[in-house]
């Protein structure tokens, strides 16, 4: 046994062990580059025999320090050098399992206590009026990995079993129109923000503003429900709603005058009434015109091509004993999740999929945010966020300036300066803010550190060591 585990932790396999190790780290680098960080995590970083690599490295490199005899005086460099690789691997171990980072979003005038996190969650409620049950659960996946997970949920005094379990995942895709003849059904195209086209599909719907339009939609929310009936599309509203042709709105553009309100037409609560065509709609003080109704056309998901453009999506089936429903969750890696909700055989679902919160000690105020740019330009030039620590259970508050290469740190939480938001002129509400990336790592950082410390007194060592070609010259 002693001979093996001297031939197993000799240098020639921890020379072996290292070549592995730079491998995999170049490998880990084409993944994160060719597809994402969860690709080279799910591969790479994350992966069991990734951890036995560095745990072999570890004991290989505490085995050569008693097999030299590096604590001897003649060989501190060597020991040196040995003992910050083994620090700094731990401390890459508390970065891993201890740490963790995100972004703080806060609006201007504003203050916040929690992050969102970098990593993505599969998060789950469930409630039958009286109780309820809450899990969440770290889920990396990547486009070319097997991402196949279940799920038990034990929810209580249920009669039959609750389970969870992979469906599909989709990486960066986008809603695209797809015009077949042998598709049956038809899409409507309504266009908002001024020139937008929404597609809008049966069981479908689009936000206008806070009003939700559906389009044959069974648990449609409360707002504008659109339904087809012997050839005629009909709309009918929960909000109060008027409209005018396109052909009075075209006179008043050229005469410059205002739109007097008796040219509109005014649709009464719970009414039902054609839904006309190239025909101007207000609502809550929001626009939208129906362009046109697109026969034999559906709206299918489709990838983007490219990797800041589109949603991730996570598709799941819950099944609760004969009663199953598949749910798309739109959210990812870094992503603000979707929040969706649906009924099951007597329980309510609430499920997400993308960061989590994660609540914070203290709050954090945007007491102003600056953005200058470049003259002539609307590209920022430079942007730096004024902020307030509010700290209750310590008893402190202090001021401080964030910007670029200027990080606050406190009790253990580093903020960088990372992007921003704008306004919306038009939207009432102010939506200019600040974004803050927020790291974790007092332990990992330190920790480190410190392997670091080693490294540079072991490579002061040699200098002075009595085999160092340094002296000999």
């Amino acid at each position: 046994m002693e001979k093996f585990f001297k031939q197993f932790f000799s240098m020639k396999m921890m020379t072996l062990g290292m070549f592995v190790f730079l491998i995999a780290i170049g490998a880990a680098t084409f993944y994160e580059s060719a597809y994402d960080i969860q690709t080279a995590r799910l591969l790479i970083y994350n992966a069991l025999w990734f951890e036995i690599l560095l745990v072999y490295l570890g004991i290989g490199l505490i085995a050569n320090i008693f097999e030299q005899k590096m604590y001897r005086r003649e060989k501190a460099s060597v020991l040196a050098f040995h003992l910050s690789f083994i620090v700094i691997l731990i401390g890459s171990w508390t970065t891993r399992y201890v740490s963790f980072d995100g972004l703080m979003l806060i609006r201007e005038g504003e203050k916040s206590n929690f992050i969102y996190s970098s990593d993505p969650y599969l998060w789950l409620k469930v409630n039958d009026g009286k109780l309820q049950y809450t899990e969440s659960r770290k889920v990396f996946m990547s486009e070319i990995t097997n991402n196949h997970f279940e799920m038990d949920v034990e929810f209580p005094n249920h009669p039959s079993p609750i389970s969870i379990e992979y469906v599909d995942f989709q990486k960066k895709v986008i809603d695209s129109l797809v015009i077949n003849d042998s598709i049956k059904g038809m899409a409507l195209d309504i266009i908002t923000d001024g020139m937008k086209s929404n597609y809008l599909t049966p069981n479908g719907f689009v936000m206008v503003g806070d009003v939700a339009i559906s389009f044959e939609k069974k648990d449609a929310m409360p707002g504008i429900q659109i339904t087809e009936k012997n050839g005629k599309i009909l709309l009918t509203s929960k909000f109060p709603l008027k409209y005018l042709p396109m052909a009075e709105m075209q006179k008043a553009r050229q005469s410059g005058a205002p739109i007097p309100e008796e040219k509109y037409e005014h649709v009464p609560i719970d009414s039902t009434v054609e839904f006309k065509t190239t025909t101007l709609y207000l609502v809550n003080n929001q626009q939208f015109v129906f362009k046109q109704a697109i026969p034999n056309a559906k709206v299918v998901k489709l990838p983007s091509g490219k990797k800041n453009v589109g949603s991730d999506f996570l598709i799941i089936k819950v099944s609760d004993g004969k009663y199953s429903e598949i749910v798309e969750l739109e959210g990812g890696m870094s992503a603000i999740p979707s929040h969706t909700t649906f009924q099951l055989n007597g329980l309510t679902y609430e499920m997400e999929y993308g960061s989590m919160k994660i609540d914070l000690p203290f709050y954090i105020a945007c007491n102003d945010f600056q953005l200058d740019k470049y003259p002539g330009s609307e590209t920022a030039s430079s942007f730096a966020s004024e902020v307030s620590v509010i700290d209750e259970e310590m008893k402190h508050t202090h001021n401080q300036r964030i910007f670029m290469n200027n990080v606050m740190d406190y009790r253990g939480y580093r903020f960088f300066q990372s992007a921003y938001d704008l306004d919306d002129p038009r939207t009432p509400e102010n939506e200019e803010g600040t974004r803050l990336s927020v790291n974790h790592d007092w332990w990992g950082t330190n920790i480190t550190y410190v392997g670091y410390l080693l490294m540079s007194i072991g490579m002061l060592l040699s200098l002075f060591s009595p085999n160092s070609r340094f002296k000999e010259l």
